[in-house]
């Protein structure tokens, strides 16, 4: 389902001055020759007129919290040239952010770090999720059961928090995930094909991930490993996605991953950044569409993840000049 471009004249003309004020790589390689955070801010703000607001010397939630504040500017604007359907279709899209605060508080609650401030979801309850007000205020686990059955996620919480079984704070998330990842498949299969390769692509990505960081870093069994993928195959075959799961070792691991669809694309001959290597395919995709699907919800959609990612390569070089770290080592992060 497109877009029209006599509904939408304003549309895709915002989109794209929208994004040519956008922090690029070349402005990225002069962020990195500075040697300290303030000389950082000081660059970002001749760059864009954006980061005026922001602190001269910010910590790493200021500037997160700032970053969204320029992405929520750009949906409200985005939002304002659409009609009521495709306003619907934008927030499903932003349903990501939405389990995303949810998330924050939970970990809070669990945490005990219920005092801590709020300031980096009260952005987008204030400006989206205004049927997640008072999620903020949630300061224990009765609290947060109290509102959640308000929400349409209560059934991911509403079991575990019965049974005082919430210690495996990953299983109630990766739940989340797969319901926000499923849900999308769907909503893309009733729209279009650009929509549905960027949202499918993506979904691999994510299982091959969260194979590798599973079986690396937690040493989860073969069934564990199964319980949490989403179940969807797009271009890696099920097949592929089984043997990846029967892996016993990083070089089986590579063996199978060259041979899959994703191989031409992405380097697995080494997999220690394989989440930057999908980050940066994924980019490459929706530049691809954001180009070539100007009259298309996929369009938004593409620039809304564009835009998602670029923020954390600022994030990133911000992180690394004040961690010091080498200019090449910042590099291999960005998309």
């Amino acid at each position: 389902m497109s877009i029209s471009s006599f509904m939408y004249p304003n549309l895709m003309a915002k989109l794209q001055g929208m994004y040519a004020k956008k922090i690029k790589k070349a402005a990225l390689e002069e962020l990195m020759k500075q040697n300290s955070i303030k000389q950082v801010v000081a660059l970002l703000k001749s760059m864009n007129e954006e980061f005026k607001g922001l602190e001269d010397n910010p910590r790493r939630i200021k500037i997160k919290i700032f970053l969204d504040h320029i992405f929520l500017m750009d949906v409200q604007k985005i939002s304002r040239l659409l009609n009521k359907n495709d306003k619907k279709i934008l927030h499903e899209f932003l349903s990501v952010y939405e389990i995303k605060c949810i998330k924050s508080v939970f970990r809070r609650v669990l945490s005990g770090n219920v005092n801590e401030q709020t300031n980096d979801i009260t952005n987008w309850i204030d400006a989206i999720f205004k049927n997640l007000r008072g999620l903020e205020t949630v300061k224990n686990k009765k609290d947060l059961i109290g509102f959640i059955k308000r929400t349409k996620y209560r059934a991911f919480f509403e079991k575990p928090f019965e049974q005082d079984e919430v210690s495996n704070v990953f299983e109630i998330e990766n739940e989340l995930d797969k319901f926000y990842f499923e849900h999308m498949m769907k909503v893309a299969q009733n729209y279009n094909a650009s929509l549905e390769d960027m949202i499918g692509k993506k979904i691999d990505l994510n299982n091959i991930i969260w194979i590798y960081r599973e079986k690396k870093n937690y040493h989860f069994e073969e069934a564990r490993v199964r319980k949490t993928l989403i179940p969807i195959s797009y271009q890696l075959k099920k097949q592929e996605l089984d043997a990846l799961v029967e892996t016993n070792n990083e070089n089986e691991m590579v063996e199978i991953l060259k041979k899959t669809y994703y191989a031409k694309k992405i380097d697995f001959s080494e997999l220690e950044n394989l989440e930057a290597k999908a980050d940066q395919f994924l980019y490459k995709l929706y530049q691809k569409y954001f180009r070539a699907s100007m009259f298309d919800i996929g369009a938004v959609y593409a620039y809304l993840n564009m835009i998602d990612l670029e923020n954390n390569d600022i994030m990133n070089v911000v992180e690394g000049i004040r961690y010091h770290l080498g200019k090449e080592e910042i590099r291999q992060k960005l998309v």
